[in-house]
């Protein structure tokens, strides 16, 4: 280890696997951490992950106080093992923390002229989807992560006892990133990018909800599903090419996208049993009938009362079956 910058209380909790206790500076912390790997600003990703209120009340309740936290928290590093002499353990200068669990508490710091000292049980030698895989086990059964996270991490670990939700996932990611989608680059996968409106959080359920139930479209292998799956967006997408995209776009705002997502498999069903053969041209037969300035949200209201995603569905189903 070269160049250690902190010289920190600590010691070797278990040895498999490896786990240390150290006690480390708050403000050091800042420097050297990030709530998630997903995430390459660091400080952004805080701010968009915790939320500053609570932060705010930590800070004022417990740290401006000089108070210490009864908890530690959880880091992770992918650096094997550090040094120990003499109780200290050496802290190479280009080591860099996941924040497993205690990101308020942590971030708590960032309002507080104190410097306080943190408690941490430090996670060692892990890869980002071992990072991933204790980040879930960790926080699952606590306050829920942001849901689109959550799914990446999901597409990351892969877990055996929920493959529906691993290819949903899967099918989420290729729609962000395959140049041949007409959601390229237009899903926010981590929940980071506010300025996209579509969310890996909010598709990823509608999806995972498509490829489980026992229809024509749920029995076909992913390859199939996904190919199907781009034909109808396609579709969604000729109707207004030049609006696609926009956010005030009516077919472009989650929960009427959402919607549309719901309709396809009896869309499927309709078409025959071939779905292999479907492209986005018979899926537009039935698009082609919407009446897009009956979606926008001002107009739903007048007319069913609400904007929820029953009354949206309604009112789809009933224009693209009917022609009504």
């Amino acid at each position: 280890m070269n160049n250690p910058i902190l010289q920190a209380d600590g010691f070797i909790l278990q040895k498999n696997p490896m786990i240390y206790v150290s006690a480390l500076s708050g403000k050091w912390l800042l420097k050297h951490t990030t709530p998630t790997w997903r995430i390459k600003d660091p400080e952004l990703g805080f701010q968009r992950i915790v939320r500053e209120t609570r932060a705010r009340e930590i800070a004022l309740a417990v740290l401006d106080q000089k108070r210490t936290f009864p908890n530690a928290i959880v880091l992770a590093t992918n650096i094997k093992e550090f040094v120990i002499e003499n109780g200290k353990i050496s802290m190479p200068s280009e080591i860099f923390f996941l924040v497993v669990d205690g990101q308020h508490r942590l971030w708590a710091q960032q309002y507080s002229a104190y410097d306080a000292t943190y408690a941490c049980l430090i996670h060692t030698g892990l890869n980002e989807i071992q990072m991933a895989q204790l980040f879930l086990e960790i926080n699952d059964n606590q306050k829920r992560v942001p849901s689109s996270l959550r799914w990446d991490l999901v597409r990351l670990v892969r877990p055996d006892d929920n493959p529906d939700a691993v290819a949903a996932a899967e099918m989420v990611y290729l729609l962000a990133t395959d140049e041949d989608s007409p959601l390229y680059q237009r899903i926010d996968l981590t929940g980071e990018q506010y300025e996209i409106q579509l969310k890996q959080g909010s598709l990823a359920p509608e999806i995972k909800s498509l490829i489980s139930k026992n229809t024509l479209y749920g029995k076909l292998p992913f390859e199939s599903q996904y190919q199907i799956l781009v034909q109808y967006i396609i579709s969604i997408r000729e109707l207004d090419r030049d609006q696609w995209g926009q956010p005030e776009y009516p077919l472009y705002k989650a929960r009427v996208f959402r919607v549309l997502i719901r309709l396809l498999p009896e869309m499927v069903r309709i078409l025959g049993s071939d779905p292999n053969n479907i492209k986005y041209q018979d899926f537009f037969q039935f698009l082609k009938k919407i009446d897009i300035g009956t979606l926008a949200t001002e107009n739903i209201i007048s007319a069913q009362g609400s904007a929820g995603m029953k009354a949206i569905y309604t009112l789809i189903y009933t224009q693209i079956m009917t022609g009504d």
